[in-house]
């Protein structure tokens, strides 16, 4: 055996973060001392994320998303609050462009924050890109 995890394996265990995130999603809650919030809709299906978020002196100090949408929105939204918490805006700006472009190309290759690893189960099924993309549109109209 090589001890190489098989594609099927990994698109398992992606598919299992993301479930989990979308069950006990991390972070959803209004922040009341957010510096910024933005909301980003869906309008083919209805889905509803808001952004918020706490800048101080170019730090992330919190970030938090409310909202309604699925599984694959819901489950971006808590990863990208995990991952860019405590993070530089210029560095979340930058994973907001990283995660577009590994969705618009499929590379594998595109560098990621390991917590957000589960979003390149999503890359496969182009009509779910848009779910996944909702928080991080928000993310950036709130940094604008």
């Amino acid at each position: 055996m090589s001890g190489k995890a098989s594609p099927a394996s990994i698109a398992a265990m992606y598919q299992e973060a993301l479930l989990a995130h979308h069950r006990a999603p991390h972070n959803r809650r209004e922040m009341s001392d957010a510096t910024s919030s933005a909301v980003f809709k869906n309008p083919v299906c209805g889905d509803e994320i808001r952004v918020f978020v706490r800048v101080d002196g170019g730090q992330l100090v919190d970030v938090s998303f409310t909202g309604r949408g699925c599984s694959v929105a819901t489950a971006s939204a808590s990863m990208m609050t995990d991952a860019l918490c405590g993070g530089s805006v210029s560095d979340a700006l930058a994973t907001a462009d990283a995660i577009d472009r590994m969705l618009a190309t499929g590379d594998a290759d595109v560098a990621l924050p390991a917590t957000l690893s589960p979003l390149r189960g999503v890359t496969p099924f182009a009509g779910r890109h848009g779910c996944a993309r909702m928080a991080w549109q928000a993310l950036r109209e709130a940094l604008a």
